[in-house]
């Protein structure tokens, strides 16, 4: 196995690791899910914080949503399409949010000698995070494309707006009472939060202040 190849199958089996323990995890537990030495993991990085950072990028990894975006059947109708892709982004999020949880983690514990070390690392995850969202709204994109009749804006720009309306609404401190479920997203989405005569008419006017007596 190559040094690289080496280097993914750590990191990819540090993933569940970081799940369950945070940035605390140790390198003996990381060693026996690997199933290689622990001296193997300093042959591999050059120190944990490295095998921590090669982990949060494999599990932040947008390839898997995007196969699945890609592989999602076809649906007759944009809605129904919308209320699958809602499902699968709520999914991805769920699997991903207490690895965004120990990133944030990770990224506030790197004071002192490895501060400038930690802020490379801090970039480097906004730089990943940044590319896994253009992949993801791109996916997103290709699978709207073909109801672009039906749509009043570009289908880069739906999805866009798409993408973060259901991934910023997934969010627990979003609402007390927990993310909408993706019927409910996209029908505000395709619809909006006015009423029929609301869309139709405009919204009502607005009272006009009448002089007060003298």
């Amino acid at each position: 196995m190559s040094r690289d190849d080496r280097r993914a199958a750590i990191a990819t089996a540090t993933v569940p690791l970081l799940a369950r323990y945070g940035a605390a995890v140790t390198t003996r537990q990381i060693a026996e899910a690997a199933n290689v030495a622990e001296g193997t993991l300093f042959r591999a990085f050059e120190d944990k914080d490295e095998l921590l950072h090669a982990a949060l990028v494999a599990a932040l990894d947008p390839a898997p949503l995007v196969r699945a975006i890609h592989d999602l059947p076809g649906h007759d109708s944009l809605e129904t399409t919308l209320v699958a892709l809602a499902d699968l982004v709520q999914q991805s999020q769920r699997a991903t949010a207490r690895i965004v949880q120990v990133a944030h983690q990770f990224m506030g514990d790197r004071h002192g000698p490895h501060r400038r070390h930690g802020e490379q690392d801090a970039d480097s995850h906004r730089d990943a995070r940044m590319s896994a969202v253009q992949d993801i709204v791109g996916a997103i994109e290709a699978r709207i494309a073909p109801h672009a009749p039906e749509l009043r804006t570009e289908p880069r720009v739906a999805a866009s707006v798409f993408f973060f309306l259901v991934h910023g609404h997934a969010s627990p401190m979003m609402s007390q009472d927990g993310p909408l479920d993706p019927s409910q997203i996209v029908d505000v989405f395709l619809h909006g939060v006015l009423d029929d005569q609301c869309q139709s008419t405009g919204p009502p006017a607005a009272p006009v202040p009448t002089a007060s007596p003298a």
